[in-house]
């Protein structure tokens, strides 16, 4: 599998300046709204409705 690299730009210090005025005056609430939203894309899940962990890969044993 090849990775697409035509679908993001890169960025420099220019254009970061940019986009951090984008977030910075926003309110906690409203940065905590983008980074579920942002998070919600990546991971392809409805936005506050998580996928639930898959604990059965996973044990732990407590010893004594």
């Amino acid at each position: 599998m090849r990775l697409d690299r035509t679908a993001f730009k890169a960025y420099n210090f220019k254009t970061q300046s940019t986009e951090l005025d984008n977030y910075k005056n926003l309110s906690s609430d409203k940065k905590a709204e983008v980074f579920h939203y942002l998070q919600s894309v990546v991971y392809n899940f409805e936005i506050f409705n998580y996928p639930k962990m898959d604990k059965t890969i996973h044990s732990s044993r407590k010893n004594g």
